[in-house]
């Protein structure tokens, strides 16, 4: 049965690394006859948690009127969320935990997400580097019970077009077309 994916893509660079990685699973997911809603949450207008409680008493509502609230619509139909994001100071980047932060208010209404993935790319060669972004991912879908379908990774990727011809641009393909 196809599924309704959603793509969060915390990167603020266009037609960068993290974005060449996103589409190749894309590519894959829409080849296996899947839907997917592809956010640049890096280049969108959307503010961290106020902890207002608004969406406490407004289920599934944000008080903040910003670029969120498409994303929430698509997160109320979606059966899977894919996060991509390039690794700063060992984590997904600020755009992209807005978003998970502010997914928060989500959390009022339910989602029917079930499965989830993680795509991230970093300039370092040490592993470890790693690590907190992989640690970060595994916890919050714990929390939610989440199944993680994939981790894709890719070190060494700097410069826009490192990643090509990487195996992670394949694994990521066959990441997609592996979701049914």
């Amino acid at each position: 049965m196809a599924k309704q994916i959603v793509l969060l893509n915390g990167s603020p660079r266009k037609n960068g690394n993290t974005e060449l990685l996103a589409n190749a699973f894309i590519k894959g997911a829409k080849d296996s006859g899947n839907t997917v809603t592809s956010f640049h949450v890096g280049r969108m207008k959307i503010g961290g948690c106020m902890d207002c409680k608004y969406c406490h008493s407004h289920p599934g509502e944000c008080v903040q009127k910003d670029d969120m609230q498409e994303i929430y619509n698509a997160l109320y139909r979606a059966d899977m969320l894919v996060f991509a994001s390039p690794v700063y100071w060992f984590g997904m980047t600020a755009h992209i935990k807005s978003a998970i932060d502010r997914m928060y208010a989500a959390s009022y209404k339910e989602m029917p997400i079930t499965s989830t993935a993680l795509l991230a790319v970093y300039e370092d060669t040490n592993t470890d580097t790693i690590k907190p972004t992989i640690s970060q991912y595994k916890s919050m879908i714990q929390y939610l019970g989440w199944k993680d379908c994939g981790i894709i990774t890719q070190s060494e990727v700097l410069n826009k077009g490192d990643i090509e011809g990487k195996q992670s641009l394949t694994d990521a393909e066959n990441l997609g077309k592996s979701i049914q």
